[in-house]
């Protein structure tokens, strides 16, 4: 705090060359002469010099220093009562106060306050590849190889041939005729774990200077990077793959595999073309799914499907799962057409309890718009439930390490001092009672690591459906 001394000195008692002088009474110090209203004809001694008071005698000099005085403590209150008045609503007052003093007279009084605190760390976004791809354990890093064998599970007697599976006509087998063959068919799916990884030194001054406390969850930020990487590494499997060469040859969605939303592929004219996401297109996109075959023409059951939305189609996804009644025109209700007027109105409406929110979950994928910068904000995904039979997709996590690691380095070093050196029960002799915080013996730092492993890659198209949403 500064005092009111110094305020004084800096309310403007300046000479005309620019100098502060004291004043008391009237006169400056320095300043030769008498002081008004004062005679010296009745003093002794009014020839004796004193300093800083040129002819002036001892008890002029005292009366001077008196009114002086009396003259400083008066600037010395009024000084004091703008400051209290400027930091008490009177805003008069305060601009007299700014227009004598700076905040840069006082760095003390006016300097900024701070407050001191770590924001806490955003609120993670929940991971969904659990709900669409297959977690596998895998025994090394070795090529992982799944195989799939189909066949034999077409209709009996049925006319096929091994280029071309069709359930064709049933043809009964005459008397003394020889049962026709069947035929399996195989084929393989390849990939590989990768680890994957990082590691954060610190200086220990780091640690003892850190008196908020910003740097304890170091460990809990390499853990939700883990979890972000898993979550990117499958979205990038199946975000907007519609190019390349998938397992059976062609991109993973395709006309080939009949599983991008269509007209085609639904099997219906009233179906638009990568349509935008409606409960009308959820249907649609259902159809696709159980229109699906397996390799000998027959049909597959898909009962439980995931909705896979980016965050821009949450709340309209939201809107389709959890209302209770759906009002429909078509797909059950009628339409007309009115003549020449190819618009069609309203003829029979049916009022439907929505069945979708039992048999589809919503899953929302906050990195589709990352991966997939073409349609990451307008495309959606309907998967079958991995958990159900074939999946589309397999996430393969290395036996014994299924979840990320974390690791602190072992410092090596010993400490010196009574009752800390000597062999102990640690990894290394003489350091069972060190703290890892104390840091490596060359340079004192402190090293955090997380390692992560996994792999994966895709399995049957056919187990999942697509539109970008540009409705063409």
């Amino acid at each position: 705090m500064i005092g009111l001394n110094d305020v004084v000195k800096n309310w403007g008692d300046f000479g005309t060359d620019g100098n502060w002088r004291a004043r008391f009474g009237g006169m400056s110090e320095g300043d030769n002469g008498r002081m008004p209203g004062v005679s010296l004809a009745s003093y002794p001694g009014e020839n004796e010099r004193e300093s800083g008071y040129a002819n002036t005698s001892s008890l002029v000099r005292r009366m001077q220093e008196k009114r002086g005085r009396r003259y400083y403590e008066a600037r010395m209150s009024e000084a004091a009562t703008i400051i209290y008045r400027g930091f008490n609503g009177s805003k008069r007052d305060l601009l007299n106060l700014q227009e004598a003093m700076s905040i840069s007279d006082f760095p003390n009084l006016f300097g900024d306050v701070i407050d001191r605190a770590v924001l806490a760390n955003y609120l993670e976004t929940p991971y969904t590849w659990n709900l669409v791809a297959n977690q596998s354990e895998v025994s090394d890093f070795r090529p992982v190889k799944r195989f799939r064998v189909d066949g034999g599970t077409g209709l009996l007697a049925a006319i096929q041939t091994s280029a071309q599976p069709n359930p064709g006509q049933l043809t009964p087998i005459e008397q003394g005729a020889q049962y026709p063959e069947d035929y399996l068919t195989d084929a393989g799916y390849t990939y590989r774990l990768q680890k994957y990884g990082k590691r954060m030194p610190f200086f220990w001054e780091t640690f003892v200077n850190d008196d908020l406390n910003a740097l304890k969850d170091t460990p809990a930020r390499f853990g939700r990077g883990a979890r972000r990487t898993e979550e990117y590494f499958v979205t990038q499997l199946y975000a907007n793959n519609v190019s390349g060469n998938g397992p059976n040859g062609n991109p993973f969605f395709s006309n080939g595999n009949k599983n991008i939303i269509n007209a085609a592929n639904a099997g219906g004219s009233f179906v638009a073309n990568n349509p935008a996401l409606t409960i009308a297109a959820l249907q649609q996109a259902m159809v696709v799914l159980m229109n699906q075959v397996d390799t000998t023409g027959q049909p597959i059951s898909v009962e439980a499907m995931t909705l896979v939305v980016p965050p821009a189609l949450k709340t309209i996804a939201m809107n389709i799962l959890n209302t209770d009644y759906v009002l429909m025109a078509d797909q059950g209700g009628t339409q007309q057409i009115n003549g020449a007027n190819l618009s069609a109105t309203l003829a029979q409406q049916l009022h439907a309890m929505n069945w979708a929110k039992n048999i589809v979950r919503l899953a929302v994928n906050y990195y589709l718009p990352i991966v997939d910068t073409a349609h990451g904000t307008t495309g959606w995904y309907l998967f079958s439930n991995p958990e159900n039979g074939r999946p589309a997709l397999e996430f393969g996590k290395l036996r014994g390490h299924n979840t990320p690691e974390l690791f602190m380095k072992l410092p090596n070093s010993v400490a010196i001092g009574e009752g800390t050196m000597g062999p102990g029960t640690g990894v290394i002799p003489g350091t069972s009672n060190m703290s890892p915080l104390e840091g490596d013996f060359d340079t004192d730092s402190i090293h955090y690591k997380i390692r992560d492993v996994f792999g994966g890659t895709q399995i049957d198209p056919i187990m999942a459906a697509y539109s970008n949403g540009s409705g063409s």
